[in-house]
């Protein structure tokens, strides 16, 4: 109050310097266009990019505070030049940056909307107020040389020029209800500052009643100003009344998907967004799971979201597969951080934390051994206890035996002794473009021309003396060179398994074929497809030319 009173004792020589620099600042001069256009660029970009600090620099440099106040000032004194000046200048100069920026918008080069472009459509009663203590602060910082300093401050806490630059965003990217949120938002700084600077000015005696006139022309000049602020304060109360529901709304939509999500393993509940309309809710959840829920659970929790809000709600889930790991094994349900700025976990039922503990107990195994990828772990709850479906990735299934000492593990480590193990393998199979991966070096080993011809070499021989078994085929061969010779490893499918004698006379009739030793290996299994006429490898069958019928079987002779 102090410093609104101090006012009235401004020293004349300060009156006529503030008078000046109003005046000065509310002209219309293409210096004045070039320094909005530079700074609404500026806070255009700062938009796209979702720059806090760019838009901060923009609003700096922005010009566009005094022209409001020689608006007002206008007004008060029946000053028609200052006024023309003035509104042209700050709408002749925003019509000018939104057309800039509508261009700068049509490049295509822009993503997403960012938050802060986003915020400039969404104004409420808040906007409005902040608008009218920065158009306090402003007008005080001017007339008062002492916290004249200040007006850089001010320049920023007004935030003109940012809605300006999301008008021309929006408009070029036809979001066409945003842009008439951002033009409100510049309106009501505009009615704003130009209501604050004219109490402002009367006080500190920059008006006098002489130039005042009658109330009734006071009155008059004002009239569209103080409809137009009446307006957009009814506007942005409704808008303030909307956010909050929106606010209880949402804050109900994630308490129950953070309940209901308790109940999923290791998943968290990442981003909510709703709209309302004719038939309800949209609801929006971003969720990062190690599984996909299934229709019938999203559907249960639409229900209680129904519930919830007393009207029909259709939920989507957009899920990001994830999974939450510490130096040993998973971690709790959806890690956060906190207001304390501490990681903290949310609660989990009982059941998810046995799933967690035991998927870091199997993890802990898995470690020490290589061949085999831990793919997944399921719990299911059976009248005799629960059971854990652990479901892997290796070249061979695990023995019962290792299970059992598996399990064994388990109920150790959790304390629950009647939990079972099933192990849910799929085998692993590496093939490049030369087959089966065999032998590593037999695919990826830098070997010299002279030596890959004498590995084709031998590696087709041994095809061949294999193949001539009865009714043995051949689905992939490696063979590498050793320091005693050659090692080949050959594996085949055939109705029986090829003796050792078998095996070691392939072994000699290739080793003086090749002229070295060789070390042959055979894995067999017994995969064959048998029709009335010859046996046949699964799955090996001749593709048919271009333009061909069905493909036929290759037939090869017993």
């Amino acid at each position: 109050m102090r410093a609104v009173l101090d006012l009235g004792s401004v020293s004349p020589e300060r009156h006529a310097v503030v008078l000046s620099d109003i005046e000065i600042g509310s002209q219309p001069t293409a210096t004045y266009y070039v320094l909005l256009s530079i700074s609404e660029l500026i806070a255009a970009f700062a938009l796209i990019i979702g720059s806090d600090a760019t838009l901060i620099g923009a609003n700096v440099v922005a010009p566009l505070m005094t022209p409001i106040i020689g608006i007002s000032l206008g007004l008060m004194r029946g000053d028609l030049r200052l006024l023309r000046t003035a509104l042209a200048a700050e709408f002749g100069g925003a019509l000018i940056a939104v057309v800039l920026v509508y261009l700068l918008g049509l490049m295509p080069f822009w993503g997403d909307p960012t938050p802060s472009l986003l915020a400039q459509t969404k104004p409420t009663l808040i906007d409005l107020l902040v608008a009218a203590l920065a158009g306090f602060a402003g007008v005080l910082a001017m007339i008062d040389e002492r916290v004249s300093p200040a007006l850089p401050g001010v320049a920023i806490a007004t935030a003109l020029n940012p809605p300006v630059a999301a008008i021309g965003l929006c408009l070029a990217f036809g979001a066409y209800q945003g842009a008439w949120g951002a033009f409100v938002l510049f309106f009501a700084n505009v009615l704003a500052i130009l209501a604050v600077a004219a109490v402002l000015f009367l006080i500190a005696g920059f008006v006098t009643w002489a130039e005042i006139g009658s109330v009734r022309g006071l009155a008059r000049r004002f009239a569209p100003a103080a409809i137009g602020l009446l307006l957009v304060t009814a506007l942005l109360t409704r808008y303030l009344v909307r956010m909050v529901e929106n606010i209880h709304t949402q804050r109900a939509i994630t308490a129950v998907l953070d309940q209901e999500l308790a109940h999923e393993p290791s998943t968290a509940l990442f981003g909510v967004d709703f709209s309302r309309g004719k038939d309800g809710v949209d609801v929006l959840a971003e969720v990062r799971t190690p599984h996909v829920p299934g229709p019938g659970r999203v559907n249960e929790i639409q229900d209680v979201l129904s519930g919830r809000l007393g009207e029909p709600v259709h939920l989507f889930m957009r899920c990001t597969l994830t999974k939450d790991v510490t130096a040993t094994g998973s971690t709790t349900l959806r890690p956060y951080l906190s207001l304390n700025g501490k990681v903290t976990t949310a609660p989990v039922s009982p059941d998810m934390r046995l799933l967690q503990q035991a998927e870091q107990v199997a993890r802990e195994v898995v470690t020490t051994r290589p061949e085999i990828v831990l793919k997944d772990i399921q719990l299911v709850n059976l009248a005799t206890g629960p059971v854990l479906v652990v479901s892997i990735e290796s070249a061979r299934a695990p023995s019962p035996t290792r299970i059992a000492r598996f399990e064994a593990l388990l109920r150790e480590r959790l304390g629950e002794q009647n939990v079972r193990v099933i192990i849910r393998a799929a085998e692993s199979v590496d093939i490049t473009s030369k087959g089966r991966v065999l032998f590593g070096e037999a695919h990826f080993g830098a070997a010299s021309a002279d030596e890959a011809q004498r590995q084709r070499k031998l590696e087709e021989t041994v095809l061949a003396n294999l193949e001539s078994l009865p009714n043995t085929f051949v689905t992939a061969i490696d063979a590498v060179r050793r320091e005693s010779g050659w090692a080949v490893r050959a594996e085949v499918v055939s109705p029986r398994v090829p003796a050792p004698n078998e095996v070691r006379s392939i072994e000699e009739r290739s080793a003086k074929t090749i002229g070295e030793s060789v070390d042959l290996s055979v894995r067999a299994r017994t995969d064959v497809l048998v029709t009335g006429k010859q046996y046949q490898a699964v799955g090996d069958v001749r593709l048919p030319e271009e333009g061909a019928g069905a493909p036929t079987p290759e037939r090869r002779s017993p």
